[in-house]
């Protein structure tokens, strides 16, 4: 409390308050730029008792102070390209006021985009007590009821009317350029956004996406020339993910034009029945800083076509067996019959993926207690697992299963298959249109079902189902030249597909697979001598000789001249004599 009290009276003054950008009147002495200036000017005077007649000020102006620690500061001095600077203000006696100026300057306008908000520039000061002699056994101290800082506030002249208070009326509308999406296509959707402002300059301009999780942003439109193409970057605020694409500082009143962004929807795992994008436009602006919230809906459907597809190998069994002859209990598979395979497909066309599909199959095995088609073998490709009714191969006979049939290969990779039919010396006897061939399927004999489950098929994968089995060629030998066809009764259905989303009806499908059982006729085949072949040539040539005399006896190779020719020949004649003559 002994101690001197100084009391400040301090100023600051910006002159202009308002800085034009466009008045570049100050040249930067090294990079000989042009750039818009304003003085800052800060005065002091000082009262007190006690106190000598001259005190020393320590001061510190802070530029753009209300910008946080590492933002681009909008001015600096002129003299240092700082926005900080410290300085010492001696005043000689009470009462008479100092002024110190200092010259700072904008920087340009690209980079920074804050227009809006003020320049705050502060003024603090303190005593230095250095320059107090040391012989005062108490220094003076500043007034303790009394700010010792001050701060006035510069502004950017905008384009905003006399009042420079920019009031805009921001607009957005946006559309997608499809309407529907279906899982397990490419499902590129384009956004055809645009942003209008019928109002005054809006700054810092933004419009912002907001992503949903099943989406990612690929890009901005770049090759239609109808479409601007924005400056957009990816970001994260509070674990949302964001577009932010820059539409102008300021985006001018009148500006109206489209944009088009790009997102690549695939993450349909946990999706509902529609995706939503939120879109908006954002700017610095005091009054009415925002547009209208626009919220896009883009249905989500499931689809996926499912083909089942068979074939026999062979088609074709012609009976009788050549060099075979029956046993009546075989242990080989070789002494059953010939071979039959069949093979069958479930192939998923796509585009979305399906799971939890059920499989069956009818295959005719017996008749009366008399075998049909007796199943050795049960092979499986791809997420399929199957059991049957009924246990096969019962009597056990031997078989080898190769690892990887060419037939079934062919049928996965190929779509088709070429039925290889081994063929021998004999000829198919063609069956009369009366005597058509019994169908033998599940409605009219014994069958075993073969149930299987299906896994999940994404687009263009398969799953199938190979069925190694021996036509008893007894039980057809026993019936001759009786037409048999073995069908095999198959079908599908899907019971769900791996999404939230579920089609109005899932895949569902079925065919009929046959091989039939035909009979052949031998060909009636001998060998010719070959002295009957040289006799049959001998009596040719000899009833080719008889022909030829009987015509020549006849006249028939004489020829016969027309009369002019016949007068001609004569009056030669006559002159030839003449000349003799």
């Amino acid at each position: 409390r002994a101690r001197p009290v100084v009391t400040v009276n301090a100023h600051l003054i910006l002159n202009p308050m308002i800085v034009n950008p466009d008045n570049k009147t100050c040249q930067l002495p090294v990079s000989q730029l042009l750039v818009a200036c304003f003085t800052v000017r800060v005065c002091a005077d000082f009262e007190g008792q006690s106190i000598s007649d001259k005190i020393v000020l320590k001061g510190e102006l802070q530029l753009d102070s209300l910008k946080q620690k590492g933002a681009v500061k909008r001015t600096l001095f002129f003299d240092y390209h700082q926005s900080h600077h410290y300085f010492s203000i001696v005043i000689e006696r009470q009462k008479q006021v100092h002024c110190q100026d200092f010259l700072v300057y904008l920087r340009d306008e690209t980079e920074f985009r804050d227009k809006l908000s003020p320049i705050n520039i502060n003024f603090n000061y303190s005593l230095d007590e250095s320059s107090f002699e040391d012989s005062l056994t108490v220094k003076p101290i500043l007034n303790y009821y009394q700010k010792n800082s001050l701060s006035e506030q510069a502004y950017i002249l905008v384009d905003c009317g006399e009042d420079n208070l920019c009031i805009p009326d921001l607009q957005l509308s946006a559309v997608p350029d499809t309407d529907q999406l279906i899982i397990g296509e490419e499902n590129c959707v384009m956004l055809i956004i645009n942003p209008r402002n019928d109002g005054e300059g809006a700054y810092e301009a933004e419009l912002h996406i907001k992503i949903p999780p099943e989406a990612d942003y690929t890009g901005v439109e770049r090759n239609n020339k109808a479409l601007r193409v924005l400056s957009c970057d990816y970001k994260m605020e509070n674990e949302t993910r964001m577009v932010v694409c820059d539409l102008g500082n300021p985006m001018v009143a009148g500006a109206n034009f489209s944009t088009g962004i790009r997102f690549s929807v695939q993450h349909f795992e946990n999706a509902d029945f529609s995706i939503n994008f939120e879109l908006q436009i954002k700017s610095s602006n005091k009054i009415n800083s925002t547009s209208n919230l626009v919220n896009l809906h883009i249905n989500i459907s499931a689809v996926a076509q499912v083909q089942i597809r068979g074939v026999s190998h062979p088609p074709t069994i012609i009976l009788p067996l050549h060099n075979w002859e029956p046993k009546d209990e075989p242990t080989k598979e070789e002494e059953v019959g010939p071979l039959v395979e069949h093979i069958y497909e479930l192939h998923n066309i796509g585009p979305s993926a399906i799971n939890n599909t059920v499989l069956h199959v009818g295959w005719p095995v017996s008749k009366r207690e008399e075998f049909l088609l007796y199943i050795l073998h049960i092979q499986t490709h791809g997420p399929l697992h199957c059991q049957t009714s009924s246990p096969i191969n019962t009597m056990q006979i031997k078989f080898a299963v190769p690892q990887d049939t060419p037939e079934l290969a062919a049928f996965l990779y190929n779509s088709t298959i070429s039925h290889y039919i081994r063929r021998r010396d004999v000829a198919v006897a063609e069956p009369h249109r009366k005597n058509s061939p019994k169908i033998l399927n599940c409605t009219n004999v014994k069958c075993v079902l073969i149930s299987c489950t299906v896994g999940q098929l994404e687009r263009g994968k398969s799953a199938a189902l190979k069925i190694r089995s021996r036509l008893w060629a007894q039980t057809f030998l026993e019936r001759k030249n009786e037409l048999y066809s073995l069908s095999s009764n198959v079908s599908f259905e899907v019971k769900s597909m791996p999404y939230k989303v579920q089609p109005a009806k899932l895949p569902e499908g079925s065919i009929a697979i046959r091989t039939s059982v035909i009979w052949s006729t031998p060909n009636v085949s001998f060998e010719i001598p070959l002295w009957v072949i040289i006799l049959a040539i001998l009596l040719g040539l000899l009833v080719l000789a008889l022909l030829t005399l009987a015509l020549w006896k006849c006249g028939f190779f004489d020829r016969a001249r027309p009369p002019q020719d016949d007068m001609a020949d004569r009056q030669q004649l006559t002159n030839n004599k003449t000349t003799d003559a």
